[in-house]
């Protein structure tokens, strides 16, 4: 038989284990926010169930949403800032947290093309950052484009298929590569657009709809494609398969995306 004392802590063991797991399943179940428009095949995925995604749905955090290819959604978070997800798109809200003191929001962009509208306030900067499986965008503005495509070549970076491409439409958003950080980050501002290639810096800006050079890679990085899987938490996970001139010599000729401003249709 157990002594009182015994049972005392065995009893408190029980109770801290229960408060600990009722935290973890308040923090799974954060709300982010809720969909406020939404057409043709959306759905959201939350511990392994799919949920139809229509007006009024609530968006939690750690939710994954995904448009078919005849979709589009739009989620107004719970501090006013707006996605909008064009068709084909995966995107995950792993952050979004909003106090007196802060406001936090992170968003992963696996396949497609999110919009992002950030709001700002007189009161505290958001940080707001966009995640893909090789860059990450944060936002000093409030309106600009992140998409992400893979397993198509492009002719400015041979032996590359993975691209991230980042439109600004209003302010300056902040771009790096998060595969190679040492290769810096470049600014882009209202009217211009970068591109990140596998494990390349970002592109200078670029006006939205002129062409853009390639950049050329890091010191030392003569290899091709790396192959990457970016994780909840930000972790990249990666090997290098494939092969660039050993020389590291690129075309510059200019390309034309099949990315659109979801409004206006410019290219």
């Amino acid at each position: 038989m157990l002594s009182n004392e015994t049972r005392v802590v065995c009893i408190s063991i029980m109770v801290l284990a229960a408060l600990m797991f009722g935290a973890s399943i308040a923090r799974a179940q954060t709300s982010a926010g809720s969909v406020t428009a939404a057409s043709g095949d959306v759905h959201i995925e939350r511990a392994g169930t799919s949920i139809p995604a229509t007006v009024g749905t609530a968006v939690d955090v750690g939710d994954k949403i995904v448009t078919g290819a005849n979709g589009l959604v739009t989620i107004t978070l719970s501090d006013a800032s707006r996605l909008d997800l064009e068709e084909s798109a995966n995107v995950t809200i792993d952050e979004h947290m909003v106090s007196a003191s802060a406001r936090e929001t992170h968003v992963s962009v696996f396949s497609g093309v999110l919009r992002s509208f950030v709001n700002y306030t007189s009161g505290v900067r958001p940080d707001f950052e966009v995640h893909t499986p090789n860059a990450v965008a944060s936002a000093r503005g409030t309106d600009y484009d992140t998409s992400y495509k893979h397993g198509v070549e492009r002719k400015e970076y041979k032996g590359c298929r993975r691209y991230t491409d980042v439109r600004v439409y209003k302010g300056v958003v902040a771009v790096t590569n998060t595969t190679n950080p040492a290769g810096g980050t470049v600014d882009v501002h209202e009217g211009h657009k970068t591109v990140v290639a596998c494990f390349y810096p970002p592109s200078q800006e670029s006006p939205i709809g002129a062409a853009a050079a390639a950049t050329p890679p890091a010191a030392g990085n003569t290899t091709g494609e790396t192959v990457g899987l970016l994780l909840g938490n930000g972790i990249v996970i990666g090997g290098v398969i494939g092969g660039l001139d050993a020389a590291g010599v690129f075309s510059s000729s200019s390309h034309n995306t099949s990315l659109r401003h979801p409004n206006t249709g410019t290219r």
